[in-house]
């Protein structure tokens, strides 16, 4: 799915990867181009993990406003989805513990691919993603299957496929029944993910969701996002590179209705990954007062019981 052309600069970009996730950026490069497009206030969301958090509050210097956060893969209806988790505290230890067990069962997806390739003749082993991609990272999709075709190079079985056009590749190999489809992880249910965020002192946002309320009106959506505000869902990411103008628009809408903070985000990952988001801070649309989104979702912050980590 492709995001819609970000044309317009905030100042506040809560929504970014690094090479902690699958960005293509070091946390370090990253700031830079914080810093270089103007922002004021700027957010790491990498998958599952904080540990890009400190480099790029290091490298910032205090040149803008940091918020500590990550985006956790969750499942909601039947499908994935991503929580953005904002103020989190990144030295909570059970925090720590419980995205740790989402990132490491994708990346043991993945290393049961790698492995599956090996076994039907592709010479692409987890060494060679080590090498390539790093050890402890789940890397952007395309990398795994731009290896993959980078190692069968020369087997007329993958001839046919083009690099960087994926998709037919994927249905032909991976989807179930094919020799490459591996069942995915288990995902943690959004309510729980939920619950995670807000233990860990931090505030819940739906990421990008626009894909979940297509053709519902205001008071569908409504009935269909009442359940997460009453378990603890926060906040909407509205204006974001996934979303058209029309569609930021009518979530601002259902943001009014029910009373969550709208956020903006671009989904930075690097140019290369996502080309239609070509820097931070860039949107198809934009909140009328940037600067209120933090402010509204400080106010959600919930009062800790114990400030000592872990706990």
């Amino acid at each position: 799915m492709r995001g819609a052309s970000a044309t317009l600069a905030t100042a506040v970009d809560l929504h970014l990867h690094t090479r902690h996730s699958d960005g293509d950026e070091t946390p370090a490069e990253l700031a830079r181009r914080c810093v270089d497009a103007g922002l004021r206030v700027a957010a790491v969301t990498d998958h599952n993990t904080v540990a890009g958090i400190a480099a790029f509050e290091q490298a910032l210097g205090g040149r803008l406003t940091l918020v500590p956060a990550c985006e956790i893969t969750a499942a909601w209806r039947g499908e994935e989805t991503h929580c953005l988790a904002y103020f989190v505290d990144p030295h909570d230890l059970r925090f720590q513990e419980r995205i740790g067990g989402v990132h490491d069962a994708e990346l043991a997806w993945w290393r049961t691919w790698i492995d599956r390739a090996h076994a039907i003749g592709v010479p692409l082993t987890w060494d060679d993603v080590v090498r390539r991609l790093g050890g402890h990272r789940v890397a952007y999709v395309g990398d795994y299957l731009a290896l993959l075709l980078e190692a069968a190079h020369g087997d007329p079985r993958f001839a046919a496929y083009p690099a960087d056009a994926y998709d037919r590749l994927v249905a032909d190999w991976c989807r179930p029944g094919r020799p490459l489809h591996v069942e995915h992880p288990e995902m943690p249910d959004v309510v729980d993910v939920l619950s995670w965020i807000e233990e860990a002192g931090g505030v819940a946002v739906l990421a990008h969701p626009g894909r979940f309320v297509t053709g519902m009106d205001g008071s569908e959506c409504a009935a269909l996002l009442e359940p997460l505000r009453e378990a603890g869902l926060a906040g909407l990411e509205v204006w974001t590179s996934w979303h058209t103008p029309t569609q930021s628009s009518h979530l601002a809408e259902v943001c009014d209705r029910l009373g969550l903070v709208a956020t903006a985000g671009s989904d930075y990952h690097g140019v290369r990954v996502k080309p239609w988001a070509p820097r931070p801070g860039l949107l198809p649309a934009l909140p009328a007062d940037p600067p209120a989104v933090i402010d509204a979702l400080h106010d959600r912050r919930p009062v800790r019981t114990s400030t000592k980590a872990g706990l």
